[in-house]
């Protein structure tokens, strides 16, 4: 992990259910936050053998978890932890999976992500009960490797150089490869694979939007929705064609803000608690959105074909190394264009389900990714025939 750690699905200010980017702020939160860093420091002084805790602080900038660095003196001297405090609203098979998943494509070589440390008793986490608005609710901690590396990039702020562009597709087959024969046991992520999922926003969005509110993005959601359902009832018809093709272990949060960089390469990744076993080509899809999408500049709200096409040979490139799951096939590419619309429409999903799911939610903030990514969802299914092109001259 990373001391800039996980702009978008990670640190809450509070621990609590609720999510939103949080900074430090008046006494009754300096006050939350000093009671907070005193937690943390008990959890890993009880619970892990990783020395004495000397030193505790947040890392500020995300969305769902709360994040740390810890420093620990022990007898060959002072070391930096990554801890993270989870969102509550995570389950322990979700958490037990993104650690099996580690410890996984650590065996397979990977050698890009956080080691998850044992506590005490040899369990990869603990948890710790809080009442929380009144409610009883439980938080899992866990500590990891804090990894080295430049962070340069968000999901936002992603003007990689094509090098960049290149290096993180390799990343991204090599975490592909590392994590295709991984076996989960009946660990799973409670969301379910792209092609069930798409078909559930076509009745989620309507009832979430239309018990929304007055806001500008309530307004703006309720125009372009009839838009937007046209596009998710696309997007369902891939299911007919991508039986067979290749599932693997995959990140589903595949942005620049995730990796870590040194000399325009990647050289760690990180944020694995979205991941989940799902059809290698999303993951490859996601990645061309996160990467491509612009969100600044005179190109704002387009998808970036020249740098999707860097991003899709670099990937090509490289999983032809490994038979498994290897280079995309043509009928893997054949559903490009097609799973890069859902690729966006997911990511659209997570702006719609936390501004709605957040009292606390930031209207500028939020109608600014509204706005981004339907632009971007109209761009892509008017260069439909582009992406087609694009995909075929890769195969």
């Amino acid at each position: 992990m990373t001391v800039d750690d996980e702009t978008r699905s990670d640190d809450t200010a509070t621990g609590g259910a609720t999510c939103g980017p949080v900074g430090p702020g008046d006494g009754a939160i300096d006050e939350r936050e000093a009671a907070l860093l005193a937690q943390i420091r008990a959890v890993v002084n009880d619970d892990w053998d990783l020395g004495e805790v000397v030193r505790v602080e947040r890392i500020f900038g995300g969305y769902c978890n709360a994040s740390f660095g810890v420093w620990t003196r022990a007898g060959d001297g002072e070391h930096l932890y990554f801890v993270r405090k989870y969102n509550p609203a995570i389950t322990e098979r979700e958490v037990l999976f993104e650690h099996a998943l580690l410890t996984h494509i650590d065996r397979e070589g990977f050698g890009l992500a956080s080691h998850v440390y044992p506590t005490r008793s040899g369990a990869t986490f603990v948890t710790r009960d809080e009442v929380v608005d009144g409610v009883d609710t439980t938080f899992f901690f866990a500590v990891f490797t804090m990894l080295t590396g430049e962070d340069k990039y968000t999901w936002l702020e992603n003007r990689l150089t094509d090098k960049e562009f290149d290096s993180g597709a390799r990343v991204l087959a090599r975490f592909h490869h590392a994590g295709a024969a991984f076996d989960p046991g009946d660990l799973a992520r409670a969301q379910p694979p792209i092609v069930e999922f798409v078909p559930t926003w076509a009745e989620d969005w309507p009832q979430l939007i239309a018990a929304g509110g007055d806001s500008a993005c309530d307004r703006y959601l309720r125009e372009k929705l009839p838009a937007i359902l046209a596009v998710v009832a696309k997007g369902a018809e891939i299911e007919t064609g991508i039986e067979g093709m290749p599932i693997c272990a995959t990140h589903c949060d595949y942005h620049p803000g995730n990796l870590k960089w040194v000399d325009e390469q990647g050289v760690g990744l990180f944020d694995f608690d979205w991941a989940k076993l799902d059809y290698r080509l999303f993951d490859v899809a996601q990645g061309i959105c996160y990467f491509c999408t612009s969100w600044e500049g005179p190109d704002k709200g387009t998808l970036r074909l020249d740098k999707a096409e860097v991003f899709l040979r670099g990937y090509q490139d490289e999983a032809a190394r490994w038979e498994r799951p290897g280079r995309m096939s043509a009928e893997e590419l054949t559903l490009l264009p097609r799973m890069i619309a859902d690729a966006n429409l997911y990511i659209l999903n997570w702006d719609v389900t936390y501004f709605y799911g957040s009292p606390d939610s930031d209207v500028d903030e939020y109608l600014g990714f509204f706005l981004g990514q339907v632009s971007t969802m109209e761009y892509i299914e008017a260069h439909m025939d582009e992406l087609a092109a694009m995909a075929q001259r890769c195969v």
